[in-house]
């Protein structure tokens, strides 16, 4: 092996990055080298870029060219990930300061080329992502500096999407659905809990399709590879039959298993596709409301007309009947969604009658986009898009919709005491959150950090973990609750 380096890993974009990065940076370390922080103190860069959307393409680029304003004449620059797998000729030919242009399944090169110097090249083939490092996790370093550092982790359940939606450009950048092993997965949440890990967000592409690609290997999912492919036959509730049954209680076994480790406080579920959300799994949300506190759920629009343009598999009638199902076996359950503003065609009423959906109040955090057209995705063919300035536009009067209901909402739970997970210390107060709030996209928790700490330790003395201290929320604003210790 070549001499030990120090390796920047730079990670734009989505979580499932994170996750591929985290296992790169194991990976790394198993070979000797070091990852630091500081790119200028680097010997090699790793850019692991995205490319879901116009605006992150763009942060991925400025990037790509401020590391290699740090490269120099000695240090190597590693472009990988999403952009590659998209756009790779283009920024070949455009970025000769890269050294290596590698795809979304490539990431494990990295070590080789890092340990063996060669020729410039790019490598995109067979689209996926890294998520079996053939080692064990090593400690993680944690998300913040405060109480609360490598208390929370990502546990990812696959790679790639068999789903058709006409927007999305992720099958051709991930590939159709790819599960790990229950097996794997397992393990690797035990050993992340026994480093002291207490929540995991388990994510996927989609999360409720973990597990089809087991046993219908003949079905269009799996002769898809690598393109947009038909509509699979196999998505969501429609399966029909034994292997159909046999996959809806693959991943419902799998989160009793993961519940039932021991020090495992909290578990999200992301990135659930509504058509893959069956009883089975509500079942089990409502059965453990304690361990299974929150669901993220993109719906992405609530019309059935843009609905069916966008081929989501759903309609509004559908849709409703299933947050109605939620609700009424799961009434605690802390929601989130997804919607797309201006896709091709949608008119005025049609926003409008999403813009009431949201005003209904059914969701406690929502995440917003206005539609970015995506080369070789059906919806960038046609020619009825929305002007620019027009989805700016509903994006901020739908934004602003939803924060009166979160405004709302977050009135309601003024004067409440909850447990709260200590994460950041920031000035004179500690800053933390609640298990309705997912890591880093939600609201935060902030109280006055002499008194957290008081309450933190009187916790450890009482063999309870620190980490967590009951609080009583006094206040709102702006995303941020203000709290003091219970």
């Amino acid at each position: 092996m070549a001499s030990s380096q120090k390796v920047s890993i730079i990670t734009l974009g989505c979580p499932k990055n994170t996750s591929d990065t985290a296992n790169l940076a194991r990976l790394l370390k198993a070979r000797g080298h070091e990852i630091v922080a500081d790119a200028a103190e680097a010997d090699a860069i790793v850019v692991h870029t995205c490319s879901f959307i116009e605006a992150a393409k763009k942060e991925s680029i400025n990037t790509i060219l401020q590391a290699g304003k740090l490269k120099g004449d000695s240090k190597k620059l590693i472009v990988t990930g999403c952009l590659i797998q998209q756009h790779g000729e283009d920024i070949f030919k455009e970025m000769p300061e890269v050294d290596a242009f590698l795809g979304t399944g490539q990431l494990a090169q990295v070590a080789d080329i890092l340990e063996r110097p060669r020729t410039r090249f790019m490598d995109r083939a067979n689209p996926g992502g890294f998520m079996d490092p053939d080692i064990a996790p090593l400690p993680l370093a944690g998300r913040g500096k405060g109480e609360g550092a490598g208390s929370s982790a990502i546990l990812r359940l696959s790679e790639g999407c068999s789903h058709p939606c006409s927007f999305c450009v992720i099958p051709r950048l991930r590939g159709p659905v790819q599960s790990r092993s229950a097996e794997t997965i397992l393990r690797e949440a035990r050993e992340l809990a026994a480093q002291g890990v207490k929540e995991f967000s388990v994510i996927a592409q989609d999360t409720g399709d973990w597990g089809r690609d087991f046993r219908l290997s003949s079905s269009p999912v799996a002769s898809s590879r690598g393109s947009m492919g038909s509509p699979p036959t196999t998505a969501g509730n429609d399966v029909k039959g034994p292997a159909g049954d046999d996959v809806k209680r693959k991943l419902p076994s799998l989160l009793r298993s993961i519940a039932a480790i021991s020090g495992v406080r909290w578990i999200r579920l992301m990135y659930m596709h509504p058509a893959s959300f069956t009883d089975e799994l509500l079942s089990v949300l409502a059965e453990q409301p304690d361990k299974f506190p929150y669901l993220d759920m993109p719906l992405q629009h609530i019309d059935s007309k843009v609905l069916a343009e966008m081929k989501r598999k759903t309609d509004e009638a559908g849709l409703r009947a299933l947050l109605d199902r939620i609700r009424a076996k799961a009434p605690a359950l802390a929601l989130r969604t997804t919607f797309i503003v201006g896709f091709p065609g949608e008119t005025a009423a049609q926003f409008k009658r999403l813009v009431s959906f949201i005003e209904e109040g059914h969701f406690d955090y929502l995440g917003a986009f206005a539609y970015s057209k995506e080369e070789g995705t059906p919806a960038a063919r046609r020619n009825d898009r929305i002007s620019a300035k027009v989805k700016a536009d509903r994006l901020a009067i739908l934004t602003n919709a939803y924060y009166e209901v979160a405004h709302a909402k977050a009135q309601k739970r003024i004067g409440t005491t909850e447990a709260v997970i200590l994460e950041d210390t920031e000035g004179d107060t500690v800053v933390g959150r609640t298990r309705r709030e997912a890591p880093e996209i939600d609201a935060i928790v902030r109280l006055p950090q002499t008194a957290a700490r008081r309450a933190s330790l009187a916790d450890r003395r009482a063999s309870r973990d620190g980490r967590f201290i009951n609080a009583k929320l006094t206040g709102y604003d702006a995303y941020e609750y203000s709290a003091v210790p219970a």
